[in-house]
Formats: C-alpha cells, structure tokens, sequence
C-alpha cells in the first residue's frame, strides 16, 4: 500500500565527548600533535608549511599510536548471533458488524498513539478496460472534500489535532487511514469514516488531479525505467486485470469523467468487502463503538458489476521485447514473468529465493552486475504476490551499450539459483534481511496497520502475524532450490527500452525473434502495445 498505509539510515553528528578526543602538545606548526583516547583517534589536520624534524617525528608515533589504538579496541569479526526467540506480537481482535464490515483491533498500549485505517478489497484490478486509473484516482480523491467539509478544511481539522490523514489505492485494495494521538480519536476517526463515507468528487479537484497524473505522465513517458515498468505489465498480463497501468495513461486520464469515479465508487466501496482496522492505545470495546457509532447505517451492496467485464487471464509467453528511445541516454532492462499468489502455500519460499537473487546491496544481481561489473548503479528484483496471480521482475539500468550484456546476466544469475543453490550464510543472512524488515515494520502502530490490512484484503488468518518470521526461518535450500527451478529459471520475459542501435544486433545474438516497438507507436492501451496503423 502506498503512503505508509499496505511500494534508508543515517550517520549520526558525532557527540562533543567525540569529537573532544585529542589532546598533546603542540609541534613546530602550532598545530596539536595528537594523543589518542581510548576509543577515538583524529588525525591532525595538516597545513601546507614546513616541518621541522621534531615535528616528523611526532607526528609517525601519533599515527602509530592511533594505528595500536584502532587495533586494541576493535573487533576483528562481529560477534556471534544469539539464540532465535519465539516472536509473539500484539494478538489482533476482531469483530464483525452487521452489515458485513470486518473491524479488527491490536492493542497496543505502551504510547497514547492510535492508527486507524478503513482498506476496501478492491483497487487498480477493478478499472474498466478504457479506463485506466479510475480507481488510483478515486483513492487519491477520498480526502480531497467530502459532502460537508472541504480539502482544505480535511487537512486543517487534523493537522489541529495534531495527526495526519491520507488515501489511495494499489492493486486489490483502497485505503484511506489516519494517525493521531489517542485522546483525539473521536473527531479524528469522524473524519476518516466522512471520507469513506461521503466522498464529494468534486470536478475542481478531478481536474487538479487529472492535471498533476498527466504532467507526471509526460515526465515518466521519458524515462526508460518507467516505460519498462509500463510495458512490464502489458508483456506479462495482456489485456487482463492486471495488464493495464494502475496510475492511467495519458489517454485513459484524459478519458475519465466524474461519472466514471462516481460508478467505481459506489460499485466496490461495499462493507461487506471492507475492514476497519485499529491499532494503538484503544480497547475493543471503544473499537466496537467507534466501528458502530460510525460505520454502522453503512449499507451493503449487490455484487459489484465490473466482475462481469473481468478479462480471462491472458496465456503468457516469453518474448523479448525493445521499445526504441533514440534520445535516451541510459537503457532500462527487465526480466519478468507471472509468479504466485499472495495465498500461495510457496509465499515464504518466494521471498527468500527473491530476497537471495535481488533484495539488498550484496544480493545475487547487484553483485554480478554492479559490483563485479560497475555496469548498473544497482540491480535488483522482486515478487508481487496479488489476489488473482503475481508479477516477478529483474531490474537494472545501464549504458545503452551494455544492456545486452546486462540481460543476459540477469537470465544467468535465475539460472544460477538452481545450479548454485542458496545454502549455508547466505540463506540465513537473506532470511535474516526478511525478518528483521519485518519486524521493524511492525514497530509503529501506523506499520502494525499495514501489515493486518493485507491479511485483511486477501482473508488470510490473523494469526498469520505470528507465522511470517518462523516461516522464512524454515525455508531450506532445497524448497528455494525447486521454487526456482518451476518458477524463476525458465525463461521469462526480456523488456529493454533504450537506444536500441546500441544494443539491438547484440541483443539478437541470443534473442532473434526480438520484437522492437518505435517509441513513437507505443500505445500502452493495448495488450500488443502498438498504435493501431
């Protein structure tokens, strides 16, 4: 989910007590000559004038000396990791109001801090076929003025509570969640259930925000990288659900009307595909007020009726597709093909074997091809498990004239997770990068939130919780290794947009029945991906 609802460190300023670790007597230059402490050594800082042989002197033995100290007190290899602990989070409370709407607490009362969020299980998957962006509009649009309050005065009610309140929709869901102190909830939560309830869809801010998506278009219509992520999409999922782009395009933006929003609306924001989700310093019995006194006259609806115009899934093929941008100045190069559900038994195996070939700095692809090569500021992949089927990529962005060479790297290192197994420190410190994201995901009430709202938009088990960090710790090489081989290995998709003269005839070396689509005649409307002639 996008905006922190369910999509980096800094170094600190050395203290005073740091930086106040240098004392000695001064040397020829009148600059100090360095005597270490204990734990830090700064090097004098040199001017540009002559020294005396006292001054030499002094100055090797402080850096011998800091030399000593660094290897005195460091430490050669981190220490070992302790025992696994059994992780037990706060446990999730649910009750079920009478029109359907699923109401789910975790109390967690260590700070007066309550986040509060209503997920609908319905998003990008639900727009019509020509209308593309609809439902990624009428999330943003949730707090953009309700029936009785306007944009402006959504956003001064709670920044006066000091809170925050936001909205938008991603594939299979819509959410729109507040965060505020706990003694603030009630007019906090009127609100957020005020833009569930009764969004204004007002045509001044539809043209605001049809505006802003077309401008922001125009921009990633120039970037290779957005454009593979675009056609991406297509490649691997034609003309259904998922095939189209869940921000729009810029003919399908400019299409949409209010009544096209107004419908989607009214057709998925139902209670009973619904669930209002709480966590913080709250009790269940003020949930089941606040859920009642807010969402009870919420009335329950007929079947939706865009899943009569649903697509049938496309039957998917590997191809390998160029989209020529002749001015751009770097390649963009994907690998992709469709993958598991989010309620697929191999989930956890999926996220280790991903996390293992290209989640993180010393991952399998970022090592081949940044690391090893220095061909890509960063390589990477990832898998989107979803309601009705997944999405797996490989990423990179390269020099136009090494993106043949990066797409078979990439294809190699899939391969690879067959014939060089993940096993040993590698299969512990992936899954240690999993579960330790996890964990701190679940720190803030705002994150706790996120992760029960995507067990909420695909009915799985609240108890899920608790299951992820044993689950990824008891995924053994040989699980990794047969999820690859049905899943990773064989051959998948190749999307490279760039300047196709630099790469094309290597490109074809190993993929003959490349297809290439000027950039010019790309139409991202339709599944072949080409303007009609």
């Amino acid at each position: 989910m996008r905006k922190g609802l369910p999509n980096n460190t800094r170094h600190p300023e050395r203290s005073g007590a740091q930086r106040n670790t240098i004392k000695g007597s001064r040397g020829a230059t009148g600059e100090r000559v360095c005597e270490p402490s204990a734990k830090f050594v700064r090097i004098p800082r040199l001017r540009f004038a002559p020294l005396g042989i006292t001054a030499l002197l002094a100055l090797l033995a402080c850096l011998t000396s800091a030399g000593n100290a660094f290897a005195i007190a460091g430490i050669d290899a981190p220490p070992a990791p302790s025992a696994p602990r059994e992780t037990k989070f706060a446990e999730p409370q649910e009750t079920t109001l009478a029109n359907g709407l699923r109401v789910i607490l975790a109390e967690r009362h260590q700070l007066p801090l309550l986040a509060a969020t209503v997920v609908i299980r319905h998003g990008a998957e639900a727009d019509r076929k020509d209308r593309a962006g609809t439902a990624s509009m009428a999330g943003d649009l949730l707090t953009k003025g309700t029936e009785t309050m306007s944009a402006p005065e959504i956003a001064t009610a709670i920044e006066s509570l000091g809170g925050s309140i936001d909205s938008g929709a991603g594939w299979d869901q819509t959410a729109a969640g507040v965060v505020v102190m706990s003694n603030k909830a009630p007019t906090a939560l009127k609100i957020l259930a005020d833009v569930v309830l009764h969004p204004a869809f007002q045509q001044e801010e539809i043209d605001r925000l049809k505006h802003q998506r077309l401008d922001g278009l125009r921009v990633a219509l120039q970037q290779p990288g957005s454009v593979a992520r675009f056609v991406t999409e297509r490649v691997l999922f034609g003309d259904s659900e998922y095939g189209h782009a869940s921000s729009g395009t810029l003919e399908s933006i400019q299409a949409i009307q209010r009544a096209d929003i107004v419908q989607l609306y009214q057709a998925n924001y139902r209670p009973q595909d619904a669930a209002f989700l709480l966590a913080g310093d709250i009790t269940l019995a003020q949930a089941k007020s606040f859920a009642q006194e807010l969402f009870g006259s919420w009335k329950s609806a007929p079947a939706w009726p865009n899943e009569k115009e649903k697509a049938p899934a496309t039957s998917w093929k590997p191809e390998t597709l160029v989209v020529d941008m002749p001015d751009a100045g770097q390649a963009a190069v994907v690998l992709g093909k469709p993958t598991i559900q989010r309620d697929s038994p191999d989930y956890y195996t999926a996220l280790v074997a991903n996390a293992a070939l290209g989640n993180g700095f010393v991952s399998r692809l970022n090592r081949e091809v940044r690391i090893k090569r220095g061909l890509s500021y960063g390589a990477g992949s990832s898998i989107d498990a979803r309601r009705d089927g997944g999405a797996f990529r490989a990423s990179a962005q390269t020099k136009n004239e090494s993106a043949a060479e990066v797409a078979t790297l990439m294809a190699a290192e899939l391969k690879k997770l067959v014939t060089n197994p993940v096993q040993g420190e590698e299969l512990k410190s992936r899954a240690a990068v999993l579960t330790g994201g996890y964990a701190r995901s679940l720190e803030t009430n705002q994150g706790f939130i996120a992760q029960l709202a995507d067990l909420a938009i695909y009915n799985l088990p609240l108890d899920t919780l608790d299951k992820f960090i044993p689950s990824i710790n008891a995924v053994k090489t040989d699980k990794v290794t047969a999820f690859a081989k049905k899943d990773l290995a064989a051959a998948a998709s190749t999307v490279v947009v760039g300047k196709a003269s630099a790469f094309l005839d290597a490109l074809k070396k190993n993929s003959p029945q490349t297809r290439v689509i000027e950039q010019k005649n790309l139409d991202l409307n339709r599944a072949d991906l080409v303007k009609p002639k």
